[in-house]
């Protein structure tokens, strides 16, 4: 591959003598820079203009220091591009009048792509496998003790693993789909997407938005929270530890998944799955978009997504899945009172008639307000959230100084004898099933949850180093318990709650004791004694089950685990800042301006 080598952080040193004059004129700076690739040839570069434009012509774009164009816009499409290149952008204001070519602001942030290898991926594969068999450490690397292995050797191992695994053919296809998605992008549609998402005005009180749970500042789309709070809060701008709605058993019976890369799932959205598509179960077919019609729980959607939303919609899923929260008595919203759920999602379209008109025109052309339109205008917003370009990514692709050997031989183990791979396979680390182990069962749902064997669909691990607490109710809060779960599973459930860990997660550390065992309910009886059953029936006697890892191995795959995370992903950064519109009320003075604890603005 070819790649063009950039000192970045240099570059603001070394232009800031030639290209911005200090003087108190200076213009100010262009923020929330981003660039998205989005082909072989095409990057899309994007940002938001200064508060204070008066004095703005326009806009000089810069590619590796070199300008490269101009525009009036704050948007970009840089059709130049060469395929497989390393990139990095950045745009400065220029001023209106004579001084034009002195008057200018500093540089933007800077951001740094890498080109698709070639444009000849269809797009149509998120890099979900069914795993291939799993690699044999000794096959790799010569050997079966993992302390053996040199930091010398380990370089050669990990192209073992990554040929035998065919993560760069897997990685290819990611990066096709994703660079499919963001050329289907529709501005306007994200931006009313983003307004919807953060609108109370969605729920039953007003009380309560998407980004309530959902934030994107908070664990990638997630709230930190174990086990969240929808309704009622008694500080309805609050987000996270902090939100609370005055019970000691939160009324929302799961964890709220992030929203970020939910654009890559192409078989069903949710824990248990209760939104897919019915399609056979061929392994040719995991991780492809598909046609097949959807299901979901509720006859009036199935009809409504499978009639009037083209089955080639990239967004139908998203949009199936939109329609639930709403209707959710503890998350949103109780149509109960209402003749069914749907009549309920269109009494809520029709409160956005008046101050939403002008931005449902923007979007789609004409005034008409209907859930299908919130729906799909959410879910072209959520499918934003794609955040794929991590450490080991960057390694794969042939970087080898992306990663530490702390992470190498993290990743050795994952792929080998630890057999994380057997469910975390692909580089979507998913192959869009349900499978165990047995988790623990906290809340109000701790019961036959989900389904008899309580098991969820697997979730991708990317960005997880940010993503805590795990599991579908957030009963662990930190990766190296998920592993040690996964080391013992019986005596992790035992210890769960002989311990009463509940009380060991930050939203319940300010608990008694006999509160926390209030919260796990009939959890602890159901779990073990669901258990007690897997156990029985396995022909794998408890000693082959357990996999005793040792402190150091369950400190590599932690650390493997958390190269995964997309720092673009990384509250704070700009590519998430673009995600949270401003702190101006919204249309109609409801929008969720969201704080933490203390009142800090997120």
């Amino acid at each position: 591959m070819k790649t063009r080598l950039f000192a970045i952080w240099l570059l603001p040193l070394s232009l800031i003598s030639g290209l911005v004059q200090a003087n108190a004129d200076m213009l100010p700076t262009p923020q929330q820079f981003t660039a998205k690739v989005h082909s072989s040839n095409q990057v899309a570069l994007s940002w938001q203009a200064p508060q204070d434009t008066s004095n703005i012509k326009g806009y000089r774009i810069y590619r590796d220091g070199k300008r490269i164009a101009r525009t009036t816009l704050t948007f970009y499409q840089d059709d130049s591009a060469i395929a497989g290149t390393q990139y990095s952008y950045f745009v400065q204001a220029f001023a209106k009048g004579k001084d034009k070519n002195k008057l200018i602001s500093e540089p933007s942030n800077i951001e740094t792509v890498t080109t698709l290898a070639s444009d000849s991926n269809d797009g149509m594969r998120n890099g979900s496998v069914i795993n291939i068999g799993i690699a044999r450490l000794v096959d790799l690397c010569g050997t079966n003790d993992l302390n053996a292995v040199t930091d010398e050797q380990l370089d050669t191992c990990m192209g073992k693993v990554i040929e035998h695994y065919e993560l760069q053919q897997g990685l290819e296809d990611m990066q096709a789909y994703v660079a499919r998605y963001r050329r289907q992008e529709d501005p306007k549609l994200i931006e009313l997407g983003k307004r919807l998402f953060f609108s109370k005005a969605l729920s039953q009180n007003y009380d309560t938005s998407c980004a309530s749970c959902h934030h994107p500042a908070q664990g990638c789309g997630s709230d930190g929270l174990s086990l969240s709070i929808g309704v009622n809060a008694e500080n309805p701008d609050v987000i996270g530890l902090g939100r609370t709605d005055g019970s000691t058993i939160p009324s929302v019976g799961r964890s709220s998944p992030q929203i970020c890369n939910t654009a890559l799932w192409v078989n069903s959205m949710f824990w248990d799955q209760r939104v897919k598509l019915r399609q056979s179960n061929r392994e040719s077919e995991v991780g492809l978009v598909s046609t097949a019609p959807i299901m979901t729980p509720e006859d009036d959607v199935t009809r409504l997504m499978n009639s009037q939303v083209a089955n080639t919609d990239p967004l139908r899923l998203l949009m199936a899945q939109a329609h639930f929260p709403v209707t959710a008595a503890a998350e949103m919203g109780d149509p109960t009172s209402f003749e069914s759920p749907q009549v309920y999602r269109e009494f809520i379209a029709t409160r956005l008639a008046d101050e939403w008109k002008s931005h449902f025109v923007a979007a789609y052309g004409d005034e008409q307000i209907d859930f299908l339109r919130i729906a799909r205008a959410l879910a072209a917003y959520q499918a934003s959230f794609l955040f794929i370009d991590n450490p080991f990514f960057n390694y794969i692709q042939g970087d080898n100084t992306r990663m530490t050997d702390t992470e190498k031989r993290g990743a050795l183990l994952f792929y080998t004898s630890a057999g994380c791979a057997n469910c975390h396979d692909g580089v979507m680390f998913t192959p869009e099933k349900t499978r165990g182990p047995l988790y623990p069962q906290i809340g109000p749902n701790a019961v036959a949850d989900g389904n008899a064997k309580n098991q969820f669909r697997m979730p991708s691990l990317l960005n997880v180093g940010i993503t805590a607490p795990y599991g579908d109710k957030g009963v662990f809060a930190t990766l190296e318990r998920v592993i040690e779960h996964y080391n013992d599973v019986t005596g992790s459930l035992e210890s769960f709650y002989h311990n009463v860990e509940t009380c060991q997660l930050p939203q319940f550390q300010h608990l008694t004791t006999e509160q926390c065992r209030e919260i796990v309910g009939g959890g602890e009886e159901f779990v073990l004694a669901l258990n007690a059953e897997n156990r029985a029936n396995s022909d794998r006697g408890d000693d082959a089950i357990i996999k005793h890892f040792t402190s150091d191995e369950i400190h590599y795959l932690a650390t493997f685990l958390r190269s995964l995370t997309d720092p673009n992903a990384v509250a704070g950064s700009n590519a998430i800042d673009v995600l949270i519109p401003p702190r101006d009320g919204g249309p109609d003075g409801h929008q969720f301006d969201a704080t933490d604890k203390n009142g800090n603005p997120l």
